[in-house]
């Protein structure tokens, strides 16, 4: 069994889709290719093949990283389908696609006459939430669609120890599919309400590429060590949507035992559950979402807080990688490859 691995340049070293290769070591990671040789003869490659690609996102390493699977008769898995998958379609080999765009974000990548010849070229897709695998069902039949979900290291992203220092912390993580018109509403009610005695942050990339609310503070380029440190600290996640499969940002932040308030929008809910770790708002409503805040700034110190912290955990530990490479095995499986 193969799969192509492609780091995402944003996820941490403990963080992203590809560290379920770490708990499936039967699997051989097929990667871009190191030597300069080898490097210069596949970016020459990508520019003559490359843009035959309808793709928006295929740069070299994807382009070589898809070759080299489609040269393999091997069964495997290409981790990324939304990136990866356009050469090695015509691969021999058995194959499992794992696409992460919700089902809105697909239908933009490729027209769908197209999503109707590409998706049944696969063996068998792997889906991170019940909308993308309803999609996916109008393309192929359902027994070829699994739903397994998106994992998260949950030895590396752990609570804190005990209570955190300082101001409450209002934490919001991330850039794809955020709503920041959104987070910026919230923020200047929040700021309004309760001025400096909360503190506001953003951990994000392209920090300066929009303005932000004056009162938070922008972060970009940070450690691993420092995004979980915000992580443990803060007394929240606030995570205004536009669009979601699975979310980083939110597995990493229950995993560390911290609640979020989030939009109900996508495969949320099926991260979060019904329970206590996550309050879910509709989309767009920024006075429900200041409301929702409020609520859980004021159960800090409070047993309903602890209570909050201790469901997020216990959520973020039913996405554990090892519960999820078992379920992949399964897929595997069908193709020969375990």
């Amino acid at each position: 069994m193969i799969a192509s691995v492609v780091r995402v340049p944003w996820h941490t070293a403990h963080g992203g889709y590809d560290r379920l290769l770490d708990h499936l070591p039967e699997v051989r990671r097929i990667t871009p290719p190191r030597h300069p040789i080898a490097r210069r003869a596949f970016t020459a490659a990508h520019r003559v093949l490359g843009p035959r690609c309808p793709l928006p996102f295929y740069p070299a390493e994807h382009f070589a990283t898809d070759l080299r699977v489609l040269a393999s008769r091997q069964p495997a898995h290409v981790l990324y389908g939304d990136e990866q998958f356009w050469f090695s379609r015509h691969r021999t080999g058995p194959t499992a696609i794992t696409y992460h765009q919700p089902p809105d974000q697909l239908a933009r990548l490729l027209p769908i006459k197209v999503w109707r010849s590409l998706a049944p070229q696969a063996e068998q897709i792997i889906v991170l939430d019940p909308h993308q695998q309803a999609f996916f069902c109008d393309l192929l039949p359902p027994e070829r669609v699994h739903l397994v979900p998106h994992g998260i290291d949950t030895a590396a992203f752990t609570p804190a120890a005990g209570p955190q220092p300082g101001r409450p912390l209002v934490l919001t993580v991330g850039w794809w599919l955020r709503d920041f018109t959104t987070l910026d509403a919230v923020h200047d009610l929040l700021h309004r309400r309760h001025g400096q005695d909360i503190e506001l942050t953003v951990v994000t990339r392209q920090a300066a590429s929009r303005p932000w609310h004056p009162a938070a503070r922008i972060l970009e380029g940070i450690s691993e060590q420092e995004l979980i440190a915000l992580y443990r600290r803060a007394a929240f996640l606030l995570l205004p949507l536009t669009g979601a499969s699975a979310n980083n940002a939110l597995l990493e932040a229950l995993a560390c035992g911290t609640p979020a308030v989030v939009t109900d929008i996508g495969g949320i809910r099926h991260y979060t559950g019904q329970g206590p770790a996550a309050v879910l708002l509709p989309p767009g409503d920024a006075a429900d979402a200041a409301d929702a805040a409020d609520k859980l700034l004021a159960e800090l110190g409070t047993a309903a807080h602890t209570a909050r912290r201790a469901a997020a955990r216990a959520r973020a530990e039913s996405f554990a990688w090892p519960r999820v490479a078992d379920d992949m095995r399964a897929v595997y499986q069908l193709l020969g490859g375990a």
